[in-house]
């Protein structure tokens, strides 16, 4: 069933002159609930713009956005869809507002008049489900940059939606703070049930989904699984997007006619298959030729 829907798609960012440029071109994608999907692309593609259709962030010029089965298009959904689709942007300091983890959680459901006793409980819950729970009382500034988005994202979680979208929620956190992140992402699509939508441009972060959608120039250019997505490497090398180091491997290994799978994505595959390759399971490859 799907949970996001845009149909023929088109948006244009209007200028003062009235002749902004078209950004998404007749774009048509499904997000079937329960799922966890990666959104790629170079900046500029339209992978943010498209994302903020699914909340009603922005409007459609053409075509049609449908999320929980609801028109955005039509002002009385946003409140209940807002309720249902959240959105985590980059920088955790811009939605970061009170000068307690516990209050900053709790501020949405506030402003949505949720009982306190239900609040207390649904902020404990959502600390919890990001693993924060402990940092309840502690002052957000002093918080990495890791844990500072792991708050921002239970702010979200604590109202109990059904689609959590991500705009490239780790682009300002180093390495650490962004395993964090994505433990708590995979965590949250796998025992909470919550539909997860990725904008990323860490190829380590988009092998982790379920599904992985390339953008360029405003259209879906690829959609598929991501072992089938990273075998396409020079299409995606034409349109500026590296590939896991482990897929450009054995893209080179394959050109030097060495007979390995394209469909290696993460470093434990990359280290079985050239053990594999060492001890003769791929045949004598010096002069084998095959179809690439």
């Amino acid at each position: 069933m799907s949970i996001l829907e845009a149909k023929n798609l088109s948006f244009t960012y209007s200028e003062e002159d009235g002749k902004g440029e078209e950004v998404l071109h007749d774009v048509s994608l499904s997000v079937e609930e329960g799922s966890f999907v990666a959104i790629l692309g170079h900046n500029g593609c339209g992978k943010s713009t498209l994302a903020k259709h699914f909340n009603g962030i922005l409007l459609p010029c053409g075509g049609e956005v449908y999320a929980i089965g609801m028109s955005t298009s039509e002002e009385k959904n946003i409140p209940k869809l807002r309720k249902n689709v959240g959105m985590v942007f980059q920088n955790p300091d811009n939605q970061i507002i009170a000068t307690v983890v516990e209050e900053d959680v709790a501020f949405a459901l506030e402003n949505l008049g949720v009982p306190h006793d239900e609040m207390e409980k649904r902020v404990s819950e959502a600390l919890d489900i990001v693993d924060m729970l402990a940092f309840r009382k502690h002052a957000p500034h002093l918080l990495s940059g890791g844990q500072k988005q792991r708050v921002a994202i239970a702010g979200i979680i604590a109202m109990r939606p059904r689609v959590l979208i991500l705009d490239e929620p780790t682009a300002m956190l180093d390495p650490k703070g962004r395993k964090e992140v994505m433990h708590a992402l995979h965590r949250l699509n796998r025992q909470e049930g919550i539909t997860v939508l990725l904008i990323t441009h860490y190829m380590d972060e988009a092998v982790q989904a379920d599904r992985v959608v390339v953008m360029n120039e405003g259209k879906v250019l690829l959609d598929d699984t991501p072992a089938e997505v990273f075998q396409n490497i020079g299409l995606l090398q034409s349109v500026a997007l590296d590939v896991p180091q482990s897929a450009e491997l054995m893209y080179q290994l394959r050109h030097e006619d060495v007979k390995v799978p394209l469909s290696v994505l993460t470093d434990q595959e990359c280290v079985e298959v050239l053990a594999d390759l060492l001890e003769g399971k791929y045949g004598d490859y010096r002069n084998q030729k095959f179809n690439t």
